[in-house]
């Protein structure tokens, strides 16, 4: 009899166990990433360190012409382009495109430019780093700006556009392989369900001193893709989701789709 009613006693145990662990709520331990610090903080570890800046920022009382350690800079308005004056040689923007997309498919002028907002001079290797801007500007003119790279060595010139993705002028050492890379962004717009897109493709500096998109023998370009949904006070928060694509050369974030 004592053994029935240890054995009763000992189901009784199980079966109230099994019921708490049950009707117990699961945690959910699913970490959401912050795409946008993900990439910031990743780009950031990639960057390599300007070693002068002049800034020249909208509304202020614009300069035309400065030296930055041994390099003397002038720059204006010009038949509908801006002229850039380095070390005596002469650039203009008219008639320059654009290495990349801008915004959708197509590539950009840079004669809409006419004023040099940011100047970073890299001495170590021999690199002047321009944003151009349109000043005064009205509208969606206000959201685009261009990127001139100009090596002092060669005297090349590369040109990229952005449209709605920053003013910044960054370059980065991402493959580790003593040349310099460049990220040029892409918006893509809004779709129907008010999804935004922006695409970072990766460029290199080649033997000449220009960029060209980087490639390697297995794979024709390097990029990844911040997509993300605009939240408005009337929209469903749980829909919206966002993502992170990316074909790169090496893993950015391992829970990345």
């Amino acid at each position: 009899m004592k053994y029935v009613i240890k054995l009763i006693f000992i189901l009784f145990l199980i079966f109230s166990c099994s019921r708490e662990n049950k009707n117990k709520p699961k945690n959910n331990f699913t970490k959401k990433v912050e795409y946008r610090i993900m990439i910031s903080e990743y780009l950031e570890s990639k960057k390599y360190e300007p070693t002068l800046i002049f800034n020249n920022p909208y509304y202020s009382n614009k300069e035309s012409s400065i030296r930055l350690d041994d390099n003397e800079i002038k720059w204006e308005k010009k038949d509908n382009a801006l002229e850039i004056i380095i070390n005596g040689t002469k650039i203009n923007t008219s008639k320059k495109i654009t290495l990349n997309y801008n915004y959708g498919k197509s590539v950009d002028s840079v004669n809409f430019a006419n004023n040099i907002r940011q100047i970073k001079l890299y001495k170590s290797d021999s690199i002047l780093g321009f944003v151009l801007t349109n000043e005064p500007c009205t509208g969606l003119g206000c959201r685009i700006n261009y990127q001139l790279i100009y090596d002092l060595k060669t005297k090349s010139e590369s040109y990229f556009g952005r449209f709605q993705t920053g003013f910044e002028f960054e370059l980065y050492d991402f493959n580790q392989d003593s040349k310099i890379d460049f990220l040029s962004k892409t918006f893509y717009g809004r779709n129907e369900q008010m999804i935004d897109t922006i695409e970072f493709i990766m460029y290199s500096q080649t033997k000449k001193g220009n960029f060209q998109e980087f490639k390697t023998e297995s794979q024709n370009r390097f990029y990844f893709k911040h997509i993300y949904p605009q939240v408005y006070p009337e929209r469903n928060k749980n829909f919206l989701k966002e993502k992170f694509e990316q074909n790169w050369i090496e893993k950015i974030n391992n829970d990345a789709s």
